[in-house]
Protein backbone atom coordinates (compact mmCIF):
# COMPACT_ATOMS: atom_id res chain seq x y z
CA UNK A 1 0.00 0.00 0.00
CA UNK A 2 1.34 3.42 -0.91
CA UNK A 3 1.04 6.06 1.80
CA UNK A 4 0.51 9.84 1.72
CA UNK A 5 1.12 11.37 5.15
CA UNK A 6 -0.70 14.55 6.10
CA UNK A 7 1.81 17.11 7.37
CA UNK A 8 1.27 18.54 10.83
CA UNK A 9 1.16 22.33 11.24
CA UNK A 10 4.34 23.83 12.72
CA UNK A 11 2.50 24.60 15.95
CA UNK A 12 1.82 20.90 16.51
CA UNK A 13 4.26 18.29 17.77
CA UNK A 14 4.29 15.38 15.35
CA UNK A 15 3.58 12.04 16.96
CA UNK A 16 5.26 8.79 15.97
CA UNK A 17 1.80 7.22 15.72
CA UNK A 18 0.01 7.67 12.40
CA UNK A 19 -3.61 6.77 11.77
CA UNK A 20 -4.00 5.06 8.37
CA UNK A 21 -7.07 5.80 6.23
CA UNK A 22 -7.65 3.87 3.01
CA UNK A 23 -8.64 5.72 -0.16
CA UNK A 24 -7.87 6.03 -3.84
CA UNK A 25 -9.54 8.09 -6.61
CA UNK A 26 -11.54 5.09 -7.83
CA UNK A 27 -13.73 5.40 -4.73
CA UNK A 28 -15.42 8.26 -6.60
CA UNK A 29 -15.06 7.08 -10.21
CA UNK A 30 -18.78 6.39 -10.78
CA UNK A 31 -20.43 8.95 -13.04
CA UNK A 32 -23.48 9.25 -10.79
CA UNK A 33 -23.01 12.36 -8.69
CA UNK A 34 -24.29 11.93 -5.14
CA UNK A 35 -22.87 12.29 -1.63
CA UNK A 36 -22.18 8.55 -1.37
CA UNK A 37 -20.17 8.59 -4.61
CA UNK A 38 -18.38 11.90 -3.99
CA UNK A 39 -17.71 12.65 -0.33
CA UNK A 40 -14.69 10.35 -0.01
CA UNK A 41 -12.81 12.71 -2.33
CA UNK A 42 -13.87 15.77 -0.35
CA UNK A 43 -12.57 14.24 2.85
CA UNK A 44 -9.38 12.90 1.24
CA UNK A 45 -8.59 16.40 -0.03
CA UNK A 46 -8.87 17.76 3.50
CA UNK A 47 -6.65 15.01 4.88
CA UNK A 48 -4.01 15.67 2.25
CA UNK A 49 -4.12 19.35 3.24
CA UNK A 50 -3.36 18.45 6.86
CA UNK A 51 -6.85 18.65 8.38
CA UNK A 52 -5.99 15.77 10.74
CA UNK A 53 -2.26 15.92 11.57
CA UNK A 54 -0.39 12.63 11.67
CA UNK A 55 -2.97 10.82 9.58
CA UNK A 56 -2.02 9.05 6.36
CA UNK A 57 -3.93 8.05 3.24
CA UNK A 58 -3.10 4.54 2.04
CA UNK A 59 -3.98 3.15 -1.38
CA UNK A 60 -5.68 -0.25 -0.94
CA UNK A 61 -5.14 -1.38 -4.55
CA UNK A 62 -3.16 -4.44 -3.44
CA UNK A 63 -6.37 -5.84 -1.90
CA UNK A 64 -8.42 -5.69 -5.11
CA UNK A 65 -8.26 -9.43 -5.75
CA UNK A 66 -9.31 -10.23 -2.19
CA UNK A 67 -12.15 -7.72 -2.50
CA UNK A 68 -13.48 -9.41 -5.63
CA UNK A 69 -13.27 -12.80 -3.94
CA UNK A 70 -15.21 -11.64 -0.88
CA UNK A 71 -17.79 -9.69 -2.89
CA UNK A 72 -18.60 -12.90 -4.75
CA UNK A 73 -18.82 -14.76 -1.46
CA UNK A 74 -21.16 -12.23 0.14
CA UNK A 75 -23.31 -11.33 -2.88
CA UNK A 76 -25.08 -13.45 -5.48
CA UNK A 77 -23.58 -14.18 -8.88
CA UNK A 78 -26.49 -12.49 -10.67
CA UNK A 79 -26.07 -9.28 -8.68
CA UNK A 80 -22.30 -9.15 -9.16
CA UNK A 81 -22.64 -9.68 -12.89
CA UNK A 82 -25.24 -6.93 -13.06
CA UNK A 83 -22.83 -4.50 -11.39
CA UNK A 84 -20.11 -5.46 -13.87
CA UNK A 85 -22.23 -5.43 -17.05
CA UNK A 86 -25.20 -3.19 -16.27
CA UNK A 87 -27.66 -5.99 -17.04
CA UNK A 88 -30.28 -6.61 -15.90
CA UNK A 89 -30.80 -2.95 -15.21
CA UNK A 90 -33.12 -3.55 -12.26
CA UNK A 91 -30.22 -5.16 -10.37
CA UNK A 92 -27.47 -2.89 -11.69
CA UNK A 93 -29.36 0.18 -10.45
CA UNK A 94 -30.93 -1.38 -7.33
CA UNK A 95 -28.94 0.84 -4.95
CA UNK A 96 -30.50 3.92 -6.57
CA UNK A 97 -27.74 4.99 -9.01
CA UNK A 98 -27.81 4.96 -12.78
CA UNK A 99 -25.32 2.35 -13.99
CA UNK A 100 -21.96 2.98 -15.64
CA UNK A 101 -18.69 0.99 -15.69
CA UNK A 102 -17.38 3.05 -12.80
CA UNK A 103 -19.98 1.58 -10.42
CA UNK A 104 -18.11 -1.75 -10.28
CA UNK A 105 -14.69 -0.11 -10.00
CA UNK A 106 -15.99 2.14 -7.22
CA UNK A 107 -17.43 -0.83 -5.34
CA UNK A 108 -14.33 -3.00 -5.70
CA UNK A 109 -11.88 -0.29 -4.66
CA UNK A 110 -13.90 0.91 -1.67
CA UNK A 111 -14.32 -2.73 -0.59
CA UNK A 112 -10.57 -3.25 -0.93
CA UNK A 113 -10.20 -0.22 1.32
CA UNK A 114 -12.28 -1.80 4.07
CA UNK A 115 -10.20 -4.97 3.86
CA UNK A 116 -6.95 -2.98 3.98
CA UNK A 117 -8.21 -0.99 6.96
CA UNK A 118 -9.22 -4.20 8.73
CA UNK A 119 -5.70 -5.59 8.35
CA UNK A 120 -4.17 -2.30 9.52
CA UNK A 121 -6.48 -2.05 12.53
CA UNK A 122 -5.52 -5.53 13.68
CA UNK A 123 -1.84 -4.58 13.56
CA UNK A 124 -1.99 -0.96 14.73
CA UNK A 125 -5.12 -0.68 16.90
CA UNK A 126 -7.28 1.47 14.64
CA UNK A 127 -7.64 2.34 10.97
CA UNK A 128 -10.34 3.47 8.59
CA UNK A 129 -11.54 3.64 5.02
CA UNK A 130 -13.32 6.50 3.28
CA UNK A 131 -15.86 3.95 2.06
CA UNK A 132 -19.59 4.59 2.28
CA UNK A 133 -22.83 3.11 0.99
CA UNK A 134 -22.70 -0.25 2.74
CA UNK A 135 -25.26 -1.43 5.26
CA UNK A 136 -28.47 -1.61 3.18
CA UNK A 137 -26.95 -3.89 0.52
CA UNK A 138 -28.39 -7.43 0.61
CA UNK A 139 -27.06 -10.61 -0.93
CA UNK A 140 -29.11 -10.29 -4.12
CA UNK A 141 -29.30 -6.52 -4.62
CA UNK A 142 -28.28 -3.08 -3.52
CA UNK A 143 -30.61 -0.73 -1.66
CA UNK A 144 -30.74 2.73 -0.12
CA UNK A 145 -27.63 4.09 -1.91
CA UNK A 146 -25.63 1.02 -0.81
CA UNK A 147 -23.96 -1.13 -3.48
CA UNK A 148 -21.71 -3.69 -1.72
CA UNK A 149 -22.07 -4.57 1.95
CA UNK A 150 -18.55 -3.77 3.09
CA UNK A 151 -19.46 -4.34 6.73
CA UNK A 152 -20.27 -7.99 6.03
CA UNK A 153 -17.16 -8.21 3.84
CA UNK A 154 -14.94 -6.89 6.64
CA UNK A 155 -16.47 -9.28 9.17
CA UNK A 156 -16.04 -12.23 6.82
CA UNK A 157 -12.41 -11.31 6.15
CA UNK A 158 -11.75 -10.79 9.85
CA UNK A 159 -12.94 -14.32 10.61
CA UNK A 160 -9.79 -15.58 8.89
CA UNK A 161 -7.64 -13.39 11.16
CA UNK A 162 -9.17 -13.39 14.68
CA UNK A 163 -10.45 -16.07 17.03
CA UNK A 164 -12.70 -13.87 19.17
CA UNK A 165 -15.99 -12.16 18.44
CA UNK A 166 -16.34 -9.63 15.66
CA UNK A 167 -18.69 -6.77 16.54
CA UNK A 168 -20.35 -4.53 13.97
CA UNK A 169 -21.40 -1.25 15.59
CA UNK A 170 -23.75 0.66 13.29
CA UNK A 171 -24.51 4.28 14.21
CA UNK A 172 -25.96 5.35 10.87
CA UNK A 173 -29.35 7.06 11.25
CA UNK A 174 -31.05 4.21 9.39
CA UNK A 175 -31.26 0.54 10.28
CA UNK A 176 -28.76 -1.87 8.77
CA UNK A 177 -31.20 -4.45 7.50
CA UNK A 178 -28.89 -5.54 4.71
CA UNK A 179 -26.05 -6.24 7.11
CA UNK A 180 -28.29 -8.12 9.49
CA UNK A 181 -29.61 -10.34 6.70
CA UNK A 182 -26.03 -11.35 5.87
CA UNK A 183 -24.59 -11.94 9.37
CA UNK A 184 -27.55 -12.85 11.59
CA UNK A 185 -26.83 -16.59 11.55
CA UNK A 186 -23.13 -16.29 12.33
CA UNK A 187 -22.49 -16.63 16.05
CA UNK A 188 -19.00 -15.17 15.79
CA UNK A 189 -20.42 -11.87 14.49
CA UNK A 190 -22.41 -9.53 16.75
CA UNK A 191 -24.47 -6.79 15.08
CA UNK A 192 -25.36 -3.75 17.23
CA UNK A 193 -27.49 -1.09 15.53
CA UNK A 194 -28.55 2.31 16.93
CA UNK A 195 -30.90 4.20 14.62
CA UNK A 196 -32.92 7.39 14.61
CA UNK A 197 -35.00 6.36 11.57
CA UNK A 198 -36.88 3.11 10.96
CA UNK A 199 -35.86 2.69 7.31
CA UNK A 200 -34.62 -0.87 6.64
CA UNK A 201 -35.68 -2.11 10.08
CA UNK A 202 -35.64 -5.80 11.00
CA UNK A 203 -36.20 -8.19 13.89
CA UNK A 204 -32.76 -8.82 15.44
CA UNK A 205 -31.73 -12.44 15.91
CA UNK A 206 -29.89 -13.90 18.88
CA UNK A 207 -27.68 -11.43 20.75
CA UNK A 208 -27.91 -8.86 17.97
CA UNK A 209 -29.58 -5.60 18.95
CA UNK A 210 -31.53 -2.90 17.12
CA UNK A 211 -32.65 0.27 18.90
CA UNK A 212 -34.71 2.94 17.09
CA UNK A 213 -35.75 6.17 18.77
CA UNK A 214 -36.55 9.84 18.53
CA UNK A 215 -33.74 10.78 20.90
CA UNK A 216 -32.62 14.00 22.53
CA UNK A 217 -28.87 14.58 22.52
CA UNK A 218 -28.49 13.32 26.09
CA UNK A 219 -30.69 10.28 25.55
CA UNK A 220 -28.81 9.44 22.37
CA UNK A 221 -25.46 9.40 24.16
CA UNK A 222 -26.97 7.16 26.84
CA UNK A 223 -27.97 4.71 24.08
CA UNK A 224 -24.45 4.93 22.64
CA UNK A 225 -23.06 3.89 26.02
CA UNK A 226 -25.58 1.04 26.22
CA UNK A 227 -24.49 -0.26 22.85
CA UNK A 228 -20.81 -0.07 23.77
CA UNK A 229 -21.53 -2.00 26.96
CA UNK A 230 -23.03 -4.82 24.87
CA UNK A 231 -19.70 -5.47 23.11
CA UNK A 232 -18.15 -8.64 24.59
CA UNK A 233 -14.77 -8.55 26.30
CA UNK A 234 -13.44 -11.22 23.92
CA UNK A 235 -14.06 -9.06 20.84
CA UNK A 236 -11.16 -9.38 18.42
CA UNK A 237 -12.31 -6.62 16.04
CA UNK A 238 -14.83 -3.79 16.16
CA UNK A 239 -16.23 -2.66 12.79
CA UNK A 240 -17.70 0.82 13.17
CA UNK A 241 -20.20 2.28 10.70
CA UNK A 242 -19.82 5.96 11.62
CA UNK A 243 -22.98 7.56 10.28
CA UNK A 244 -23.37 11.34 10.37
CA UNK A 245 -26.98 11.36 9.19
CA UNK A 246 -28.45 11.42 12.72
CA UNK A 247 -27.73 15.16 12.25
CA UNK A 248 -29.48 17.56 12.38
CA UNK A 249 -31.87 15.78 14.78
CA UNK A 250 -28.80 14.93 16.85
CA UNK A 251 -26.45 17.91 17.08
CA UNK A 252 -23.03 17.95 15.47
CA UNK A 253 -21.49 18.52 18.89
CA UNK A 254 -23.14 15.37 20.22
CA UNK A 255 -21.97 13.35 17.23
CA UNK A 256 -18.43 14.58 17.88
CA UNK A 257 -18.72 13.40 21.48
CA UNK A 258 -20.06 10.08 20.20
CA UNK A 259 -16.99 9.58 18.02
CA UNK A 260 -14.67 10.38 20.90
CA UNK A 261 -16.49 7.92 23.16
CA UNK A 262 -16.39 5.07 20.65
CA UNK A 263 -12.71 5.61 19.83
CA UNK A 264 -11.57 5.94 23.45
CA UNK A 265 -13.76 3.06 24.64
CA UNK A 266 -12.12 0.74 22.11
CA UNK A 267 -8.61 2.06 22.81
CA UNK A 268 -8.96 1.65 26.57
CA UNK A 269 -9.98 -1.99 26.07
CA UNK A 270 -7.37 -2.56 23.36
CA UNK A 271 -10.03 -3.68 20.88
CA UNK A 272 -8.81 -3.12 17.31
CA UNK A 273 -11.29 -0.95 15.43
CA UNK A 274 -11.90 -0.28 11.75
CA UNK A 275 -14.22 2.59 10.80
CA UNK A 276 -16.03 3.63 7.62
CA UNK A 277 -17.97 6.77 6.73
CA UNK A 278 -21.65 5.68 6.53
CA UNK A 279 -24.50 8.18 6.08
CA UNK A 280 -24.40 11.95 5.93
CA UNK A 281 -26.00 14.04 3.18
CA UNK A 282 -25.88 17.56 1.83
CA UNK A 283 -29.67 17.81 1.69
CA UNK A 284 -29.61 18.37 5.46
CA UNK A 285 -26.31 20.27 5.83
CA UNK A 286 -23.66 22.00 3.77
CA UNK A 287 -20.77 20.10 2.19
CA UNK A 288 -18.39 21.82 4.59
CA UNK A 289 -20.46 20.76 7.61
CA UNK A 290 -20.67 17.18 6.36
CA UNK A 291 -16.94 16.93 5.77
CA UNK A 292 -16.24 18.36 9.22
CA UNK A 293 -18.45 15.74 10.86
CA UNK A 294 -16.63 12.93 9.07
CA UNK A 295 -13.26 14.45 9.95
CA UNK A 296 -14.33 14.30 13.60
CA UNK A 297 -14.33 10.49 13.33
CA UNK A 298 -10.81 10.45 11.93
CA UNK A 299 -9.61 12.92 14.56
CA UNK A 300 -11.19 10.86 17.36
CA UNK A 301 -9.42 7.67 16.30
CA UNK A 302 -6.20 9.59 15.72
CA UNK A 303 -6.34 10.83 19.30
CA UNK A 304 -7.20 7.37 20.62
CA UNK A 305 -4.07 5.96 18.98
CA UNK A 306 -1.96 8.66 20.61
CA UNK A 307 -3.43 7.86 24.02
CA UNK A 308 -3.09 4.08 23.65
CA UNK A 309 0.56 4.38 22.58
CA UNK A 310 1.72 6.67 25.40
Amino acid sequence: MSVIVAKAPKTKTKSSTTLKVAYNPKYTIAEYGFDTTRKAKWIANELQNGAVPNSAIVDPASFIDRAKELIREIHSQDYVQALITGSPSILATSQGFSWDKGIWEMAVNSTAGIIAATELALHEGAAGSLSSGLHHAHRDSGAGFCTINGLAVAATHAKTLVDGRIAILDFDAHCGGGTHSLVKDDRQILHLDLSTNGFDSYEPAGENCLEIGNYSDDAYLEEVDEMLNRIPSDTGLLIYNAGMDPAPMISGETLQIREQRVAMWAAERQIPTVFVLAGGYTWSMSQEELVELHLNTIEAFNQSLLVSNR
